[in-house]
């Protein structure tokens, strides 16, 4: 017995000593998930991560009675855990959240209804990102989304029926947080500073891609914050006074940051409200207007609204991007498109004037010009010119047609930029020829539009319709030009169905001059209330302009200003063209004022004075 002892006491000291230990094997760096994106037809959530290896540990989906969830291991989540609840879905909830720190896990969760069957659920890595997709048709954007567009689309049909909610506590993440850095740094560092500062819960509907719940001021710049996917329209100018507009599609305001107005400097601000249900309106008031650009932070859910005189020497980027590939070439007779892609996210503007747009990458390096101008596989961005920003990145400034229109997408991981220019062709001429106005006693055909009529009521509050209203103004409108001589057609005279369409054939038919089309204003919110002037055309500006500012001067109420806008009437008449919001009837105050024949008449006048004004000034 003592030999046995003696012998396993010696074998235990040979292995101790002649066989080597094996080196702990180190476990690598977490990936970090930075930004949560949640696409706006509710199949496809995209987690966009930093990682400085590729990421092979495996994720198998797991169940249990009403759920089922995915377990990310060796993963930090650097955002406040997140949640959305879905309504008639076969999906309740989905739910991302930091599950534990040692060992660090993010776990997806998703609880689902009756039917739902749980292995459609699939979670994809793309790139060290993943992709949470519940349908078969989750990638029908092709990974990008629009950032950008010039066309102004009412995009007021689009809706998410979910509720996103931003968890109070601390998420735990903050040993793996380092310090703020950049200016516009969304993820993974700002966003948790801020949360730390300023913990507040959103419960809201989420209608829209973009929740916009925070702006912040510096140096006279502002960053505003929110979660989804950010897109904006091509800015327009206003004045007396001086403001930049720019309309932000399928965007949702927390209430608590609507239309107030934060400073940027003694004589400039900024604010941002609710213009339609799945529409924000941001608008910067300054003189220096056209020195503002957007600029599109790395996480894609941030935008830093930067003046060009004040943006140097602040750190926009903690991290530059180094060029992959970078194309121009022809898709066909109208269509030209512009791509980069990069190994890190970029940081980049957008910025259009008549005849050309800039492109800035500020990040950007690596950029061959000589390279990229020898590709080119397009005569349209042939003339296209770069120049280096100081100190990385380029500038990308393209010559365009007037009536060019543009469209930028990102990437979902914001590591590619597609810029697509269309030249429409040259337009053709109408059997009628276009009204050149020379003087004002060749102005003598005005057609009135009253807006919406028989089964179209147009905005409705306490059995108050739209279509009443604009009906009497217009038959005053039309008198008081009747009386000065004017030669008036009504688009309808009655209680009438008048489509859009026929409402520009009639005024195309009776060879108008003028066109002014009379709308009464409606909001999701009370508060709202003022006149508006649209125009689309640059023959209509002038017009608009006169008529805008005699509403804004007779009519007792807020001047809520003169707009660019898409409509249908004013987009398609071949005579200069407007369509004017006489009130709020959301607005209770208003509401009341618009149905007295004080207000009516009133209205009325100010409109015709207006068109005098114009006529004169055009003699």
């Amino acid at each position: 017995m003592f030999k046995k002892i003696i012998l396993v006491l010696l074998l235990l000291f040979i292995n101790f000593v002649f066989i080597p230990c094996a080196k702990a094997v180190p476990t690598p760096e977490p990936i970090k998930i930075n930004n949560i994106l949640f696409d706006n037809s509710d199949n496809m959530i995209f987690l966009g991560t930093e990682a400085k290896t590729d990421y092979n540990l495996p994720i198998k989906l797991k169940k249990l009675s009403d759920r089922g969830y995915f377990d990310i291991e060796n993963a930090v989540l650097t955002r406040p855990n997140t949640s959305w609840t879905f309504k008639n879905s076969k999906i309740s909830q989905i739910k991302i959240s930091q599950f534990s720190t040692k060992p660090d896990i993010v776990r997806i969760v998703i609880l689902y209804n009756k039917g739902f069957k749980l292995g459609d659920l699939k979670l994809l890595k793309v790139d060290n990102n993943f992709i949470l997709t519940y349908k078969d048709d989750f990638l029908a954007q092709d990974g990008e989304i629009t950032v950008y567009n010039d066309e102004r689309k009412n995009n007021a049909g689009y809706y998410e029926y979910t509720t996103f909610d931003e968890d109070e506590k601390d998420n735990g993440t903050s040993s793996h947080s380092s310090p703020a850095s950049s200016a516009i740094s969304g993820n993974p560092s700002a966003q948790k500073v801020l949360s730390n500062v300023e913990k507040q819960k959103n419960d809201t509907k989420l209608k829209s891609m973009f929740f916009v719940n925070r702006i912040d001021v510096k140096r006279g710049n502002a960053l505003v914050r929110g979660v989804g996917q950010i897109s904006i329209e091509n800015p327009i100018i206003l004045t007396e006074p001086s403001r930049l507009v720019f309309d932000m599609p399928n965007t949702y305001v927390s209430p608590d940051i609507r239309n107030v107005e934060y400073v940027l400097s003694e004589k400039e601000t900024i604010k941002i409200g609710q213009f339609e249900p799945t529409k924000a309106r941001l608008v910067i008031k300054s003189d220096d207007v056209e020195k503002f650009r957007p600029i599109y932070s790395y996480d894609g859910q941030s935008i830093f609204f930067g003046h060009d005189n004040r943006i140097a020497g602040l750190s926009l980027f903690h991290k530059t991007a180094a060029t992959k590939t970078y194309s121009a070439k022809k898709i066909n007779s109208k269509t030209d498109e512009l791509s980069f892609t990069y190994t890190n996210p970029i940081i980049h503007s957008i910025h259009r004037t008549k005849d050309a747009v800039e492109l800035n990458l500020y990040n950007s390096s690596g950029f061959d010009h000589n390279a990229f101008v020898k590709n080119l596989k397009s005569e349209n961005l042939a003339q296209l010119k770069t120049e280096a920003i100081i100190p990385y990145g380029i500038k990308v400034v393209i010559p365009l047609k007037p009536a060019a229109t543009l469209n930028l997408k990102e990437g979902f991981d914001c590591k590619s930029l597609t810029l697509t220019v269309t030249s429409p062709d040259e337009p053709v001429i109408k059997t009628k020829s276009v009204p050149v106005i020379t003087k004002g006693k060749d102005i003598r055909v005005i057609v009135v539009d009253a807006g919406h009529g028989g089964s179209d009521v147009g905005a409705t509050r306490e059995q108050i319709y739209e279509k009443d209203i604009t009906l009497d103004i217009a038959k005053r409108v039309a008198d008081l030009l009747t009386n000065k001589g004017y030669h008036v057609e009504m688009t309808r005279r009655n209680d009438d169905t008048v489509s859009l369409k026929d409402r520009v054939v009639f005024t195309e038919e009776k060879n108008a001059d003028l066109f002014v089309s009379v709308h009464v204003n409606s909001s999701v919110s009370e508060e709202p209330y003022g006149v508006e002037t649209h125009y689309y055309t640059d023959e209509s500006y002038a017009f608009a302009q006169e008529v805008h500012k005699s509403l804004a001067a007779k009519i007792d109420s807020k001047d809520r200003g003169l707009f660019k806008s898409k409509f249908y009437v004013i987009n398609n008449s071949i005579a200069p063209s407007i369509l004017v919001e006489t009130g709020f009837i959301s607005n209770a105050a208003e509401r009341k004022s618009l149905i007295t024949d004080e207000r009516k008449q009133k209205t009325a006048e100010a409109i015709v004075d207006g068109i005098l004004n114009y006529i004169k000034k055009n003699k």
